[in-house]
């Protein structure tokens, strides 16, 4: 995904056997981004105009 933000910070992901646990959060997605909607707008103006 190339809009996408990787952020590198831990989060809290609870389970029944350690409630305490934690993961990066890149970790949470398939490609270990979230969307940033304005950069994937641009990148797709700019695959119209060619």
């Amino acid at each position: 995904m190339n809009s996408g933000l990787e952020y590198n910070f831990e989060v809290l992901t609870p389970t029944s056997e350690d409630k305490n646990k934690k993961i990066p959060f890149n970790q949470l997605s398939k490609s270990g981004k979230v969307l940033n909607p304005y950069k994937a707008f641009i990148i797709a103006e700019k695959m119209t105009r060619k």
